[in-house]
Parts: C-alpha cells; structure tokens; sequence
C-alpha cells in the first residue's frame, strides 16, 4: 500500500464509490417496484368493489325502466 502513488487512491475510492452507488440505486429500485405491486393488489381490491356497486346500479336501472315500460303502456292503451 505504501508503493501506490497518492493520484491513484482518488481513482480507487472514486471506482468504490462508483460500485457502491450503482447497489443502493438498486436495491432503491427493487423496493419501489415492490411498492408499486402492493399498491396495485389495492387498487385491484378498489376495482373490484367499484364493479360490483356499478353492477347493484345497473341491475336498479333495469328494473326502474322495466316498471316505466309498463307505465308507458298503460298510460297509451287508456283510450
């Protein structure tokens, strides 16, 4: 170690510096993909709520205009 000139340390840490950089940008990265996947089971969870309340409306809308179609029948056969 004494036989390394000064000039060349800097280039040693810097390479260090370099490796340890790349491994915690890494490791960052693999947790907010993590993130992002447990996010999305949510909103899969959110989806699926929203669909089946949409669902409850939709099946109300069609027995409202079932019981209209029967009204507008009646009012139009009164002579």
């Amino acid at each position: 170690m004494d036989n390394i000139p000064w000039f060349a340390w800097i280039a040693i840490v810097g390479i260090i510096a370099g490796v340890t950089s790349s491994i915690v940008a890494a490791a960052l990265r693999s947790r907010e993909k993590q993130a992002e996947f447990a996010g999305a089971a949510d909103l899969r969870g959110l989806v699926e709520q929203s669909t089946a309340s949409n669902q409850a409306v939709l099946d109300r809308l069609a027995l409202l205009e079932l019981r209209l179609d029967s009204i507008e029948r009646t009012l139009t056969d009164i002579p």
